[in-house]
């Protein structure tokens, strides 16, 4: 069997490529780093291609042509170039299987503003919005909304773009600072959300066609950034509610591949709100493994079309585990010119060194090859450093640069037809004579 991992710079894709390795399955990974974490892992075959970001057509025409040079039996996106591929299924999925639900429904989940509009359709708790606020009326549109607000860009990923407003006026000079500046890039201007008082909840299931084979629900015990991000710190959790929660939007949307969930657990009546989904892979992808989610043998045993098991495997709750990476960002982040900047960052580092948590797990990765990946993340760590310096960004940000990807540009790639002459219509092999032969 031989499978294609995509979006491999992320940290928490070595755990599913150790999984297949472990099986005997040849991995190729890809990205556009000429050495990434993914790669690391021994035995895996590299693939180095165009920034996503920044030339999606030349990322969907390497990826083609990797498919038509050789047979695979699965492509496997973890990073938003799901959104990309799901567009474009017809050419991909004429060369190998891939679990993606259509691109329609993956934009109406990292679409925040259509999320919530689903979330009311199927009666899921999600925060007071205004989807669409204008500057001209904003008072009027958020009369019914309690401070604090919340402004939220519609596809932003890792808290980019996020603003805590207190008061109506901050409200009014900050919305109208993000909208000057989307509407100047040609980006869509940022919608408003009450912010809810309560826990933050995460989930990563893995399904296929509307039915869940696997999942995790747990807590952050640390993010960064430190106001509600990416977790650095996890633990597994039980929550039936949430269990329902997540198991009906899988129903509704017929999802298929995996799926991030984002909850706040309201601290005076317990209601878990929906207040963001991530239609990829998540740092819990180790978590799960950790908790008894086997997802690599999840997604084996359904490309050779067995059986899943009646009920969905769900992670033990009380694992935890954690990533050297985020928490390096997140010691990092003590910098910030503050008041009592140096106490600030002697307490993080305190924090760094010895959690107020025991852990089972202290990395995202296994195996010999662990001081591999510990390298080549933090190549990747140094990288994204030196981009933040250089152009005033976050690490965060510029650590995902390359890896991001705007939905809205698919129309211009299909309108342009760059993909379909250069290269969609090369003669493909018969890979499905190929893989019979290759099993």
């Amino acid at each position: 069997m031989r499978v294609l991992v995509t979006g491999t710079s992320t940290f928490f894709t070595p755990r599913l490529i150790q999984g297949f390795a472990t099986r005997g399955v040849s991995v190729t990974a890809a990205d556009d780093h000429w050495w990434s974490i993914g790669k690391a892992i021994p035995k895996t075959r590299w693939l180095r291609t165009p920034s996503l970001s920044q030339d999606p057509a030349g990322y969907l025409a390497a990826i083609i042509r990797e498919l038509k040079s050789r047979p695979y039996d699965l492509l496997l996106p973890t990073f938003e170039e799901s959104l990309l591929f799901s567009e474009f299924r017809e050419e991909i999925e004429s060369l190998t299987c891939m679990l993606l639900p259509p691109f329609e429904v993956m934009w109406q989940l990292h679409h925040k503003p259509s999320l919530y509009d689903l979330c009311c359709e199927l009666d899921i708790p999600a925060p007071p919005t205004v989807t669409q606020p204008c500057p001209r009326d904003l008072a009027e549109q958020v009369s019914h909304l309690q401070f604090p607000v919340v402004l939220k860009l519609p596809t932003s990923n890792n808290s980019i773009g996020r603003e805590y407003c207190e008061t109506l006026t901050e409200l009014v000079e900050r919305f109208q600072a993000v909208h000057t500046q989307e509407t100047q890039q040609h980006a869509e201007p940022p919608f408003v959300q009450q912010k809810i008082d309560g826990e933050a909840i995460y989930t990563l299931m893995l399904c296929h066609e509307g039915r869940k084979l696997g999942e995790v629900i747990y807590r952050p015990l640390r993010t960064f950034p430190e106001n509600g991000g990416t977790s650095s710190h996890r633990e597994s959790v039980d929550h039936p509610q949430i269990a329902s929660l997540t198991e009906r939007l899988a129903r509704a949307t017929d999802w298929s591949g995996f799926l991030g969930l984002d909850f706040i657990v309201d601290r005076n009546d317990g209601t878990p709100y929906l207040i963001d989904a991530n239609p990829r892979a998540n740092p819990a992808v180790h978590l799960g493994y950790l908790g008894g989610v086997d997802w690599s043998g999840l997604l084996i045993d359904l490309q050779r079309g067995r059986e899943p098991a009646p009920e969905p495997q769900a992670a033990r709750p009380g694992v935890r585990n954690s990533t050297p990476l985020l928490d390096a960002l997140w010691l990092m982040e003590g910098l910030r010119p503050q008041r009592n900047w140096a106490r600030n960052l002697y307490q993080r580092l305190q924090k760094v060194l010895k959690p107020d948590w025991k852990l089972d797990s202290c990395h995202d990765f296994m195996g010999r090859s662990e001081w591999l990946c510990h390298m080549a993340i933090a190549w990747q760590g140094f990288s994204a450093i030196g981009k933040s310096l250089l152009t005033g960004q976050s690490v965060g940000k510029c650590f995902l640069n390359g890896a991001n990807y705007d939905p809205l540009t698919v129309r211009e790639l299909r309108q342009s037809q760059v993909v379909s002459n250069d290269v969609l219509a090369m003669p493909a092999r018969n890979v499905q004579n190929e893989v019979a032969a290759a099993s």
